[in-house]
């Protein structure tokens, strides 16, 4: 499933949906591979009131979850869950104006249909 409904230039955005701004995040990492993404930027959108940010564990709050489970007995499974984002739809209903990054699309209006990563700015 696309990520974008790209409008024709004349096709109008249809009543209901707000602008917003996309920034394209360029990385190199460490072994020197290369990653890019597509970030909305935060601040245009309402945050939904289910929203909960992961942060950074710190190593004490992970032991001491070893020694709860170890004390209960219990199992500790783990999952790797970073692209659960990828095929979720976007909630909310927006488009964007497409940049230069997007090449014979750019300047075009797009609906944006899969949720994209929320970046603060």
């Amino acid at each position: 499933m696309p990520a974008f409904k790209i409008l024709d230039k004349d096709e109008k955005v249809p009543p209901g949906y707000k602008y917003i701004e996309l920034l394209t995040i360029f990385d190199i990492k460490m072994d020197l591979t290369r990653k890019a993404r597509i970030c909305a930027r935060g601040d245009q959108t309402k945050t939904p009131s289910n929203m909960t940010y992961a942060s950074v564990v710190t190593r004490e709050s992970i032991r001491i979850g070893f020694v709860l489970a170890s004390l209960n007995d219990l199992e500790i499974l783990t999952a790797d869950v970073a692209g659960a984002y990828l095929n979720a739809p976007c909630a909310e209903k927006v488009y964007t104006i497409l940049g230069e990054e997007f090449g014979d699309y750019a300047g075009s209006k797009a609906i944006i249909i899969l949720a994209l990563i929320r970046g603060k700015s």
